[in-house]
């Protein structure tokens, strides 16, 4: 896991680079990026975005939103 700040200044940093990277083609005609690179961007964000979380907060059955269920077959 990657500790919050850490996980944090990844996102920014990627995220900047990411943006002048997009405008860049605006301010230099000749520029042309690589297409691929929108992917291994938006994989390092969203990589240090899933790495960066301990708790289980999506919504699955672990993090609470489901009723708990009975498993030792009595009623409640």
């Amino acid at each position: 896991m990657l500790s919050r700040p850490l996980a944090s200044a990844i996102i920014v940093l990627v995220s900047l680079i990411w943006a002048i990277n997009f405008l860049a083609q605006f301010f230099v005609p000749e520029y042309r990026p690589d297409v691929t690179l929108n992917g291994v961007f938006m994989a390092l964000v969203g990589g240090a975005l899933a790495l960066s979380r301990k708790d289980n907060s999506g919504g699955g059955p672990s993090s609470g939103a489901h009723a708990k269920h009975d498993t030792d077959g009595g009623e409640s």
